[in-house]
């Protein structure tokens, strides 16, 4: 079975305004927010530029699921 690949690049939402969901995570760039974020496997970390303005990101490629509002990234290698 083959199942697509995606990108992800996670952060903290700087500007939650008290919100539980503190954590911005991309896939493939459309950004999704979370309360909790789990990455089981290979990770790395990249910048990636919003607005003009350097980011700094947890990076991997894999699978999203998605549990409650908690994001669950199983990335290919481990």
């Amino acid at each position: 079975m083959n199942f697509k690949v995606n990108k992800y690049h996670v952060r903290f939402n700087t500007k939650h305004n008290g919100s539980p969901l503190v954590w911005r995570v991309f896939e493939n760039g459309v950004e999704h927010l979370a309360t909790d974020v789990r990455i089981i496997g290979e990770t790395f970390t990249e910048c990636t530029q919003e607005y003009g303005d350097t980011k700094w990101n947890i990076s991997c490629t894999g699978r999203l699921v998605w549990v409650d509002q908690v994001a669950v990234i199983v990335t290919g290698k481990d």
